[in-house]
This record gives C-alpha cells, structure tokens and sequence, in this order.
C-alpha cells in the first residue's frame, strides 16, 4: 500500500514538472491554459479543471478554459460578480476552498448544474495569485475516487503559484506581440502619411511657400498641402483632423485625395471647400471631423481666395502691419453636409506674407504650465524675419525656448506664403 502511494505521489510530482516545462516551452495563452488544465485534472484525479480569470474593469470571474465536458456551455453561462458562488468567495477572500458536498454549501451556484446537465459533487478552488495581485481562480470538480483530501488541497495549492506563472508569462508576451504589432503600424501610419505630404510647394514665379510640421507622437492628425491647379492657381490647404494616431493619419490621406480630386473641378475656394465638406459628411464616421483653411493663389493677377471651415483664421504681415484674416465661414468639414462656405478675397502686396497655423501652436504651454495664446505669437511676429522660410525658422525657434522641457501634447504646423 505504501508502494502504491509513494508511485502515485511520483506520477503527480512527474505531472507537476510537465507544468513546469510548459511555463517555459508555451507562449501561446489559448493553448497553455488548455494544456495546463488538463495536466492539472489528471495530477488531481478529477472529472474536471476549470479556470476563471479576474476581469478588473468588470470586477467578474470570466470563464475561461476547462477540461472535461461542458466548456462551451459553461463559455456561455459562467460570469460572476466578485463574491458571487464558490468561485467569488474564493476570489474575494483569497482562500483556498475544499467542499465535500457542495449541494450542502450556500455559495454553491445550482443554476450552472441545471444549465450544463452536469451534477457538481465535490470541488477545491485555489486563487491564483502574480506579485499579491489576484488573476482569477483554479477549480477542480469530483475527485474520481471519493472526495478530496486535506492532501489534494495541499497539492493544489502547489499546483497553482506555476499556472499563475504561466499565465502571466503568456500574457507579458502577447503584450510584447500587441506592441511590436503597434509598432509596425505606427511605422506604416508615418510613411503613408508622409508620402502624401508634400516636401516642397510648388515654384511660382514672385512668390515664396514653405511648410514646418512637428506631431506630438509619431504620426498627429495635421496636414497641409500645395497644389497647383489646372488652370495653373495655386492651392495652399492646412489642416486639423479630430482625433490623434494612426486612425487619424489614415484619414488624412483620405481627405488629401479627396480634396486634390476636388481642386481638379476649379471653382473659387468657396465652391471647393462646400464640395469637399459633402464628400467628406458622407464618409465621415460619428464624431471625425476636420477643420481646414483653403487658400487658392492666382500669382498673375496676386489674387488670392481664403475659405476657412472652423479653423484658425490666417495672419497677414505687411512691412510693421500685423493683422488676423477673419473667422471661419463654416463649421468644420464632415459635420453640416448642405453648408456653402463663403470666400474672402484680397490682393497680396509686393512683401505681404500669410500665415496658417494649427492649434498645437497656441495651445503650447511651458514648463509652469501655461499657454502661449495667439497674443503672444502675435507679438513674436513684430520681430519676424521678411521671408517665409526664416519666419519659420524664427517661430519654432520662439516656441522651443518658450515651452523649454514640457512636453509637446498637440501636433504643430505652420504654412507661410509671402510675395516678393
């Protein structure tokens, strides 16, 4: 008899290694929780083993794997609140349980028997700790022999610190997975989003552009843009997307292609902008929206149209002269699809340079948390140089030094086009 029970405690310790081996040899979360729950009902003796996983967000016992009969039925029924049924108790109070008849326990949840067909005799669960924090609990049901011993509970709570390993290990690496995975999208956002950005405008003859755009992550939700137009105008588009990250650069490219389809039509800024929007309201998921300044240039005639769909309206700079265009004609794009945008027009003179600019700009703030407002960019451009690409060079220069070491939170662009 001793023979016999010195071989089954040998099975069990060489069981116990098998689990062992697993949190090394298997990553994969799905496939380690069968393979450990299966282990464990053999080294066990049970009919069955399952395991519920603790959901914070919900504060429940979620079922989540077991061996034996009824895992699909139990997939469906079993969710409990913390507290709830043998499981709960367990979970809550962080105790091991050991039933002899569970029909004789209070805690004990029938309408699972009634639902799965499966009559419930006896049951240990053991909580399952990583680090004192609660990752759910491992039941095992009807001991195949009787009952469960004081020995079994002892087992079981050996058993279980190396599934609470293992299934902490599988989750590690499938975050480590979900990262690179986010990674490689970010990557992918980024040069899709800079293959539709333009690196250069467009030469014209009389007149300087130039671009500067810095995201707060690795791809941001501004644009901008320089079109020349069939009929040889120039269009100079910037920009804002609702939202932030690779959903928003995806529709970035979206509303570039569409807007450089509807440059494509002619009409003044206006017509543009009020055919756009349309385009837009009808893709337009709930809550995406866009705002935008389209300026569209006729360098022979210094002519120059400003539609502006809830964006920051454009500065002028004229020799000592420092004014802001005025406010927007519409909402932003993808909200009001019957909307027709007005256009403002004006002609630039010999040294006049426009400003577009998003909001990441006056919203900036610095080290002592506060925000830098249009008042003080328009005070920097008091002393801003005559050309546009050395104003740029000059208010990025200002905005470093001003926000210091404090975290840039929104994206930042700026388009300058100045006359000769």
């Amino acid at each position: 008899m001793e023979q016999q029970e010195l071989q089954k405690q040998n099975e069990r310790l060489l069981k116990a290694l098998e689990i062992n081996q697993l949190i090394a040899g298997e990553l994969q979360l799905g496939p380690l929780l069968k393979k450990v729950m299966k282990l464990t009902q053999s080294i066990m003796s049970s009919e069955s083993c399952s395991l519920f996983l603790y959901d914070e967000k919900t504060d429940e016992l979620v079922f989540n794997v077991c061996s034996g009969e009824k895992e699909d039925k139990l997939r469906e029924i079993c969710r409990l609140p913390m507290g709830s049924g043998i499981v709960g108790w367990c979970a809550e109070h962080g105790e091991t349980v050991r039933i002899a008849d569970v029909y004789d326990d209070s805690r004990f949840v029938v309408e699972f028997d009634r639902q799965t067909k499966f009559t419930t005799r006896n049951m240990i669960s053991a909580p399952l700790f990583v680090h004192n924090k609660l990752i759910g609990v491992c039941q095992v049901i009807n001991h195949q022999h009787g009952e469960f011993s004081k020995s079994d509970e002892k087992l079981l709570e050996s058993l279980v610190p190396m599934v609470a390993i293992a299934i902490d290990n599988a989750r590690a690496h499938q975050r480590l997975l979900d990262r690179e995975l986010f990674q490689h999208d970010l990557v992918l956002a980024k040069s899709i989003q800079d293959s539709f950005l333009p690196a250069t405008p467009p030469e014209v003859a009389g007149y300087h552009a130039d671009f500067h755009m810095r995201s707060a992550f690795e791809v941001g939700g501004d644009f901008y843009d320089a079109i020349r137009m069939p009929d040889q105008r120039i269009a100079y588009i910037i920009g804002d997307i609702s939202g932030k990250g690779v959903s928003a650069a995806m529709i970035m490219s979206s509303i570039l292609s569409d807007m450089r389809m509807e440059l494509s039509y002619g009409g003044n800024a206006g017509e543009i902008l009020s055919r756009f929007n349309q385009t837009l309201c009808k893709k337009a998921q709930s809550g995406m929206f866009v705002t935008l300044v389209l300026m569209v240039l006729d360098p022979v005639l210094h002519r120059l149209e400003v539609a502006n769909a809830g964006h920051l309206p454009p500065i002028h700079i004229l020799q000592e002269r420092i004014w802001q265009h005025g406010e927007a004609s519409g909402p932003p794009g993808g909200i009001v699809s019957d909307i027709n945008y007005d256009c403002d027009v004006l002609n630039l003179q010999a040294g006049e340079m426009v400003l577009l600019y998003t909001d990441g700009i006056t919203e900036a703030r610095n080290e002592s948390d506060e925000m830098l407002g249009a008042g003080r960019l328009m005070s920097w451009l008091d002393d801003a140089p005559a050309s546009p690409d050395a104003c740029i060079e000059y208010l990025t220069d200002c905005l470093s030094q001003y926000a210091g070491n404090a975290q840039q939170s929104d994206d930042i662009t700026l388009l300058m086009l100045g006359r000769d």
